[in-house]
């Protein structure tokens, strides 16, 4: 039996992580957590998940904004049994959980751990307008200050030639130091055979292959150091590194609802229901009921009555007066 954690991030961009029934899930800010959630609300280590016999339980781990299923939080040091389709929230953000006999485990757990903090991150600097461009600065030399923008999907080359994408007026650089290259948001070096070697930190890179290049890690060329600017890795450590942030009952977020329902379309040949394509509807003319005179009552009968007597005994004594 498997249990998938489904973290809904901008759009409909949803990132599945599928986890078996032997191993503790950690949920929390940290880097070592199983599911990584890069927000202040969020604690280093909030949540777990782990199968009791038949079923799922979470623990909540003593965190500070507490462990919520449903509207119902959780004790601390405490576990609750899970139900398929469950909603978990740890600080401001909500998780969907499901029991899954037979799911498929995710492989690469690490890598798209750290892709799901690196979407939330980027995600939350998108709507503050912030630029996610990656960089690389030159931080000490004759250069220094330049600064060159790395796009994806692009390589570029570093050097003294005039026609590298960052030119140096480093003397001791080559005319074509090293490529860097960008790909699927990450930066590697390639040492082109300079004379004076690169330097990665305190190790020399290899002239044979292209290696990873990390923010934290200095590159020296000649007298040359650069530095690695990536605005969302950056933000993430920040994150990392900072306390808990508390949040008030009323700041709290409601849960997700469900997606909307796709659009049904009509079946082949069916009149659209719509009011600009449905023909009109004929409208049959109204009948009118039969005309009915007044009806009387019994009263009104017996005044009519004598009504017309009065008027007989009126004309016979007209008639009357005139033979007379």
């Amino acid at each position: 039996m498997a249990i998938t954690v489904l973290v809904r991030t901008a759009g409909s961009n949803n990132v599945r992580l599928t986890f078996d029934g032997t191993q503790r899930v950690v949920i929390g800010r940290g880097a070592g957590s199983d599911v990584r959630l890069p927000d202040p609300t969020v604690s280093h280590r909030h949540a777990t998940l782990q199968a009791q016999g038949a079923d799922f339980v979470v623990v909540d781990e003593g965190s500070t904004n507490g462990t919520f299923v449903g509207g119902v939080r959780i004790a601390p040091r405490t576990s609750r049994v899970l139900r398929s389709g469950d909603m978990m929230r740890v600080g401001k953000l909500w998780l969907e959980l499901r029991v899954e006999p037979g799911a498929v485990v995710t492989r690469d757990l690490a890598v798209l751990t750290r892709d799901l903090a690196l979407a939330l991150v980027s995600q939350e600097l998108e709507a503050l307008g912030e630029d996610l461009t990656m960089k690389v600065r030159v931080v000490e030399g004759k250069d220094q200050g330049v600064v060159l923008p790395l796009e994806p999907g692009r390589s570029f080359v570093v050097g003294r030639a005039s026609h590298c994408d960052l030119a140096l007026s480093d003397q001791d650089t080559s005319r074509e130091h090293i490529r860097l290259a960008v790909a699927d948001g990450a930066v590697s070096v390639q040492d082109l055979g300079a004379k004076n070697g690169t330097w990665m930190g305190e190790a020399r890179a290899p002239a044979d292959r292209a290696v990873p290049w990390r923010p934290t890690v200095m590159i020296k060329i000649g007298r040359t150091v650069l530095a690695l600017e990536e605005p969302i890795s950056d933000a993430l450590a920040r994150i990392e590194n900072a306390p808990d942030r508390p949040l008030s009952p009323e700041l709290a977020p409601e849960p997700p609802g469900p997606p909307p329902p796709p659009p049904s379309v009509p079946a082949p040949g069916a009149i659209a229901s719509s009011p600009s394509a449905a023909p009109a509807a004929a409208v049959a003319p109204s009948k009118k009921p039969p005309a009915r005179g007044p009806r009387w009552s019994a009263s009104d009968r017996l005044v009519m009555a004598a009504a017309v007597g009065l008027l007989v005994l009126s004309l016979a004594g007209l008639v009357w007066l005139l033979r007379g």
